[in-house]
């Protein structure tokens, strides 16, 4: 699996896709590499296919009774309809895992925080600024309750990206998420956040 993880990490999509699909044949490796397996192809704008294997986890977690399982799913169902550029498709999702981290998923602040910033996501997908704002904000309220760094550095970027929807200066939330992205180990992250404040003061 380190492999595949490689290739992912490298963005070589042909060949973690190869390399999830020989790992599906392993019973202890299947779950892990369908989900993989999914992203790589949503990354390489596969989405017919990413959609029917996270619409499989999800009812394997539901048959299962495995909350966080189907909860991760959703929300990965809403990320692939975003990518699309569906975003009520991806508003729906983002519902129902918005209602069961609610009703049964209460502690994981880590969760609620990146269901908040990818309606953010696709609230800016639609142009519905005030929502974008609110939700990103509401990520970076529940991922300083998480203490997770790349939670907080998701939301930061999130609301810079906000912020200049609205004609103001991104540039300390880009510096806020490029730290949390340090903080975080995340050097791809990192990058990304420095090219964003680079591209907005340049």
């Amino acid at each position: 699996m380190n492999e595949a993880f490689e290739a992912f990490e490298r963005e070589d999509w042909t060949e973690a896709e190869r390399l999830y699909r020989e790992q599906l044949a392993d019973p202890e490796q299947e779950e892990n590499a369908m989900h993989m397996l999914a992203f790589t192809l949503a990354m390489k704008k596969e989405f017919n296919e990413s959609r029917s294997l996270y619409e499989k986890l999800l009812r394997r977690a539901e048959q299962h009774d495995q909350d966080r399982a189907a909860a991760i799913a959703m929300h990965q169902l809403g990320m692939v309809c975003r990518m699309e550029g569906d975003a009520p498709s991806a508003t729906k999702w983002l519902e129902r895992e918005r209602t069961l981290r609610r009703e049964r998923l209460q502690d994981d602040h880590a969760g609620h925080s990146a269901n908040a910033c990818e309606f953010g996501e696709a609230a800016l997908l639609e142009g519905k600024l005030e929502e974008a704002i609110g939700a990103f904000r509401l990520a970076l309220r529940e991922g300083k309750k998480a203490k997770d760094d790349m939670c907080i550095a998701c939301a930061w970027r999130g609301i810079g990206q906000a912020s200049i929807r609205f004609g103001h200066n991104p540039g300390p939330a880009y510096e806020q998420s490029l730290d949390a992205f340090r903080r975080a180990g995340d050097a791809k992250g990192e990058a990304e956040a420095r090219r964003l404040l680079e591209q907005q003061s340049g």
